[in-house]
């Protein structure tokens, strides 16, 4: 059986020292993974800087976020780049769990209507998929860094009959949270 255990990063107070040693510890232990959780309106670390930052302090262990509320982000793009960044800087070990989460003083926070959320992700997954196979953009080219021959693995949550079609179109499993 595989465990995987949580980073610190929604533990209000958590510095960077504590996250690392923590991510260290997990690695060390034989954890299966380390995860984080996402809220934008709670005084916790960010998922992928904190993902971004056990990276840099281990070697082998899966990153995951479990999971990344995407639709409250600026869009599928930046969200594409920042979760390839993370994967190229661990050496291909993140799966990106994405959700829409469930709280609406996250979407309020952000800008974003709640009641949008569900055709903003589906908009954000196709252009992750598009940015993540290398489709062109401009004359810059495409959106860096390139994983297309190893891009993250897709994990989607969700708990409405959309979100299992979601997850078989683009991910490679299904996640429940809060339930």
């Amino acid at each position: 059986m595989d465990v995987g255990i949580g980073l610190p990063n929604t533990v209000p107070g958590t510095g960077g020292d504590q996250l690392i040693e923590f991510a260290r510890r997990g690695e060390a232990a034989g954890f299966a993974s380390l995860g984080t959780l996402d809220r934008l309106v709670y005084p916790g670390l960010e998922p992928l800087a904190s993902l971004a930052a056990a990276a840099a302090v281990t070697t082998r262990i899966p990153l995951r976020t479990t999971v990344l509320l995407a639709p409250y982000r600026l869009n599928g793009a930046l969200l594409a780049k920042e979760a390839a960044s993370v994967h190229r800087l661990s050496g291909g070990r993140l799966t990106l769990g994405l959700g829409l989460g469930w709280r609406e003083d996250d979407y309020e926070a952000s800008g974003i209507r709640f009641s949008s959320r569900g055709r903003r992700f589906d908009a954000m997954l196709a252009e992750i998929e598009r940015v993540w196979s290398g489709h062109e953009y401009g004359i810059a080219g495409g959106i860096g860094p390139d994983v297309a021959s190893d891009p993250p693995e897709l994990l989607l949550g969700g708990s409405v009959d959309v979100s299992f079609r979601r997850a078989a179109r683009y991910g490679i499993g299904w996640i429940l949270g809060g339930g």
